[in-house]
């Protein structure tokens, strides 16, 4: 009878196990099936944010005024046709950017059972954004209604955490990753979809969510995990398959080519007109400026003067450093061509941008000499907005981490400090900078969906793998700067003495007053 009892029980014991075993087994392999499904871009393989940008400004960095200018905006916002449209896309879904980007192609819903096509685009864009900034993440910040003891208003931000994970903003990685995929599937659209994916992180801003720079910061990660995204052959098929479905769907022709009714990208269409003297930014550029020339007696200003030649050799050079090898037209002619063609198609689209949206230049207009004095006479009559380095060596950088995904993150990082030069030298202010990414992401985005560009990655993509053999992968870069700091709760730096809560190595710990 104990026998027995015994035996029944260890055959319970075994079956149980067996159970538990495979269904732990089905569970990885949905797991593993659902990433898949899910995202373009596993969170292992996207490119580390913590690396490429810059590090949130705290409460004492002059950065940070262009954070609270805008935070003080935002509060006029609030109950006007503006702020109720930030408040009813507050939703951090993809169920959102379905009702955006539905009404935006003219149609009654995106859903899985009417736009399946359409629809799983638009979930896994929305979903490989929302792993961008995950690497970024260390760097604690507090939100701005917990840094400024409010409550939050927006309609679906009740009850949401007041601290800690405010950068970068989730939201505008979703949305404008969202919206590049779909700028890139119709181009006809293109101007109207970027607006609105531009207006999904601006949304944050306008309700208290987040600071200006966590949605820029997210802007830039959402553009970061795209560009990844071009190396799943899983993308470009979607892509297609949504604009076969879209294009049945307005009755248009098996053959029809929506980028044959899209021009390069209309940045006056999509983006906020440029901060002028009148604005409550300016003062917060002219800070930045002042910020930024403190540098020009470093050997990282010594970089940006000598950085500042605008050519394809230019960047052969920055890009060739990033991944460990000699570019140009004899050893890598593929990569070559492309790096040209690129130039050509980004000083279109900036030059065509800067009389519409005239800006003097900061040398000018604070009548303060630039650092590469050469310059001065031929640039001086010529916009700062949009920045016509940054916009190529944002575009070049998006494109050669698609082509070299080993270096991404160095790529990524050479390409946001390209961009930087230039308040370094004084040719551009800051938020001209910042904006000129966003217009150089969705140049990216069109010229994917151009025949001869798209053969021409292609083949600079063949010609890496091929070229690249025997030289070492880079390491996955990790993000030292945010841990290393300490915070206290409000998200200011705490030193030594500091007593209370802190937080330092993303955990949170107190010290005891003596």
């Amino acid at each position: 009878m104990i026998r027995t009892i015994s035996n029944t029980k260890t055959s319970t014991l075994i079956r149980l196990w067996i159970t538990i075993t495979l269904t732990t087994m089905c569970s990885i392999r949905a797991q593993a099936q659902t990433a898949e499904d899910t995202v373009y871009v596993y969170l292992t393989d996207q490119p580390n944010a913590g690396y490429f940008i810059p590090t949130p400004p705290d409460s004492v960095n002059i950065d940070f005024v262009d954070d609270l200018i805008q935070w003080q905006w935002a509060r006029t916002q609030k109950g006007t046709p503006r702020g109720e449209k930030a408040s009813r896309e507050s939703v951090g879904q993809p169920s959102s950017m379905r009702s955006i980007m539905a009404q935006v192609l003219e149609l009654d819903t995106i859903s899985d059972e009417k736009t399946p096509a359409l629809s799983r685009l638009l979930s896994k864009a929305y979903n490989t954004g929302a792993q961008s900034t995950a690497a970024a993440k260390d760097f604690v910040r507090t939100r701005p209604f917990g840094m400024m003891n409010e409550e939050p208003w927006a309609l679906w931000d009740k009850g949401i955490s007041h601290s800690g994970d405010s950068y970068p903003s989730d939201h505008a990685a979703c949305g404008w990753a969202t919206a590049l995929a779909f700028g890139e599937m119709w181009p006809a659209l293109q101007d109207t979809i970027w607006r609105r994916g531009f207006e999904y992180g601006e949304n944050r801003v306008i309700t208290g969510a987040h600071w200006q720079s966590d949605v820029y910061a997210g802007y830039l990660c959402g553009a970061a995990s795209i560009a990844r995204a071009h190396t799943n052959p899983e993308f470009h098929k979607d892509i297609l398959a949504a604009r076969a479905e879209y294009a049945a769907l307005k009755g248009k022709s098996a053959d029809y080519d929506p980028s044959a009714e899209a021009d390069l990208p209309h940045g006056e269409d999509f983006l906020n007109n440029p901060v002028d003297t009148t604005n409550y930014r300016y003062l917060a550029d002219v800070m930045r400026y002042w910020k930024a020339k403190e540098q020009r007696d470093t050997e990282r200003g010594d970089r940006a003067a000598s950085e500042a030649e605008y050519s394809e050799d230019m960047m052969r050079k920055v890009f060739g450093e990033a991944v460990g090898m000699t570019l140009s037209p004899e050893t890598t002619p593929a990569i070559s061509e492309l790096i040209d063609s690129i130039l050509v198609r980004s000083s279109d689209t900036a030059d065509r941008l800067k009389p519409i949206r005239f800006r003097k230049r900061p040398f000018v207009q604070l009548g303060d000499p630039s650092f590469v004095p050469g310059d001065e006479e031929k640039e001086r009559g010529k916009s700062s907005f949009p920045s016509g380095h940054t916009n190529l060596g944002w575009t070049t950088a998006l494109i050669m981490a698609e082509v070299a995904p080993d270096h991404q993150d160095e790529i990524l990082r050479r390409g946001y400090e390209y961009g930087y030069n230039r308040l370094i030298v004084g040719y551009h202010w800051a938020s001209d900078i910042e904006v000129t990414r966003l217009l150089a992401s969705a140049l990216v985005a069109r010229l994917h969906a151009d025949a001869e560009i798209s053969q021409l990655i292609a083949k600079a993509c063949a010609e890496y793998k091929e070229k690249a053999t025997g030289i070492e992968p880079a390491t996955r870069t990790e993000t030292t700067t945010p841990t290393a700091r300490i915070y206290r709760l409000d998200g200011t730096p705490a030193t030594d003495t500091t007593r209370g809560i802190i937080i330092q190595n993303g955990q949170k710990s107190i010290r005891k007053h003596f």
